[in-house]
């Protein structure tokens, strides 16, 4: 039966009150289905934190401090490994509770739904979230990552003519996820996801093998190290007298923080291992689609990308008649106030990429852009499963806690 309070911390028990441990298991199961993951336990007892109310969330850290200390004190005294384990178990999730800064590594499923209301998997995206210390900001799901797979699945950011993909900066993965599971089907497509962190690597690896697109070759992940890539791209079009933008430099990326975060990834299953590397040569011209979300955050990121872009996608096919769509460079970004120079050098350099022409360009929120789209399905049968969507309603709970706006790119091979 749920207790109507925390649980006192007895001083005088000989092993851990079963109270307390059910209290602890209620809140790892809460922060799993905050997660998006269906728990397939159920546990009783316990007191049941609302851990979505800040009051509740911060009374909960307090009581999960409280019980840190507890246990860690019982063990040491008893060396007990029961103690032992509700010590751990209280810090991880007082980790996790603090926010993605503290929290270890996690998995976490992210609804997507096709334009019909259907999901684009059942269960959700399978993602891998690493830990900051390992990955900086690419431990998180940022939120353009989010909007563009959303509109990659229901299809008005529509990929389906395309089959050679490739994203740049996958991060934790959702979106190069979420484009092999729209082209699933389609023979011969693949997305290639890459980034430079060997942990973020790993983290695609893990999310394609947990989606079921990895042993079939729908995902490739691989290494790519934009600016080397960049300095070879250029030394290539020397080469080949071909003609580059003369204003072009090339900057120096700044890898300290990476390589401080590769010393502490001993004992980890991605420590030391040779990823597959992109290379300059062989990806010239290889891919139809280019896309990326949340890279426009160094302006260093900005001089090259456009240089990227250009670079990977493949030259337009002349005299092909419908239904011939060119390649194309699909971006989305935050609009934060923080970063107008990194977008604004980013369209300038698109701007001076003369094989590239804009065809659109649009601002939304997240919380706008699922509203307009659950507003326009006519459907009864879907409007009705949609109601009924608790997926669904934690999206739109998620959604109205982000309030950037988001600028969506779609670039042309011409």
């Amino acid at each position: 039966m749920a207790l109507s309070a925390p649980p006192d911390l007895d001083k005088a028990a000989s092993e851990p009150p079963e109270e307390v441990v059910a209290t602890l298991q209620q809140v790892a199961q809460a922060l799993t289905i905050q997660r998006g993951i269906t728990s397939d336990d159920f546990f009783r007892g316990g007191y049941v934190w609302d851990i979505v109310d800040k009051s509740e969330r911060h009374q909960c850290l307090q009581w999960l401090g409280r019980t840190v200390e507890w246990a860690t004190k019982k063990w040491m005294l008893s060396e007990q490994d029961e103690w032992e384990q509700v010590a751990e178990m209280a810090a991880k999730l007082t980790s996790e509770l603090c926010g993605k800064g503290a929290s270890g590594a996690v998995q976490r499923r992210v609804s997507l739904w096709r334009r019909d209301g259907d999901p684009l998997l059942v269960g959700g995206i399978a993602v891998h979230e690493p830990s900051f210390v390992h990955a900086d900001v690419g431990c998180k799901t940022w939120g353009a990552a989010i909007l563009l797979a959303r509109r990659i699945a229901r299809q008005s950011v529509d990929i389906s003519a395309f089959q050679r993909c490739i994203e740049l900066g996958s991060g934790t993965g959702l979106l190069g996820l979420a484009a092999g599971c729209a082209l699933r089907g389609l023979e011969g497509a693949s997305v290639t996801m890459t980034d430079y962190l060997p942990v973020l690597i790993q983290a695609a690896r893990e999310g394609a093998r947990a989606n079921g697109l990895l042993d079939n070759g729908a995902i490739v992940p691989m290494k790519m190290d934009w600016f080397e890539m960049a300095q070879d791209i250029v030394a290539l079009s020397e080469n080949r007298e071909e003609p580059t933008r003369g204003t072009m430099s090339i900057p120096i990326a700044n890898y300290l923080d990476a390589v401080h975060r590769d010393a502490t990834a001993a004992g980890n299953e991605w420590e030391g291992r040779i990823e597959p590397t992109l290379g300059a040569k062989e990806s010239k011209g290889a891919f139809d689609l280019v896309i990326a979300a949340d890279v426009l955050y160094e302006m260093e990121h900005c001089y090259v990308i456009a240089l990227l872009a250009n670079h990977l996608l493949a030259a337009t096919k002349p005299g092909v008649g419908e239904p011939y769509v060119a390649p194309r460079f699909i971006l989305t970004t935050p609009l934060r106030s923080t970063h107008w120079r990194e977008v604004a050098a980013f369209e300038a350099e698109m701007a001076a990429t003369p094989t590239m022409c804009l065809v659109s360009r649009d601002d939304t929120t997240r919380a706008d852009d699922l509203d307009s789209w659950i507003s326009g399905i006519k459907d009864k049968g879907s409007a009705t499963m949609l109601a009924s969507d608790l997926d669904l309603a934690r999206a739109i709970g998620e959604d109205a806690g982000d309030s950037l706006i988001y600028r969506t790119y779609v670039y042309e091979r011409c």
